[in-house]
């Protein structure tokens, strides 16, 4: 009798959403799936091509760190070369 009275209770048996709201939540997180993966490619993609790294230590001094700043090169394909210590921010 107590499965009877919690079946009929209103606050333990809820309504199912409609097959629109279904519908409409699985096209979102196919949209934001789709989202993610196409900026990501986008952005992995111009990260390889525009930053040619330098070698930070030279042959003479190659077990003294460098203490010089960094330095950028603007190289006449587009890309930029980095020498020096590896920046934190761009």
């Amino acid at each position: 009798s107590e499965h009877r009275q919690l079946a009929q209770d209103p606050r333990f048996n809820p309504p199912a959403p409609s097959w629109w709201k279904r519908t409409l939540l699985i096209l979102f997180i196919v949209v934001m799936f789709w989202l993610y993966f196409s900026l990501r490619a986008s952005m992995q993609k111009g990260a390889q091509s525009q930053v040619v790294h330098a070698q930070r230590y030279s042959k003479q001094y190659k077990y003294r760190p460098a203490a010089s700043p960094v330095i950028s090169e603007k190289l006449k394909d587009g890309r930029t070369r980095i020498r020096g210590a590896v920046p934190h921010a761009q």
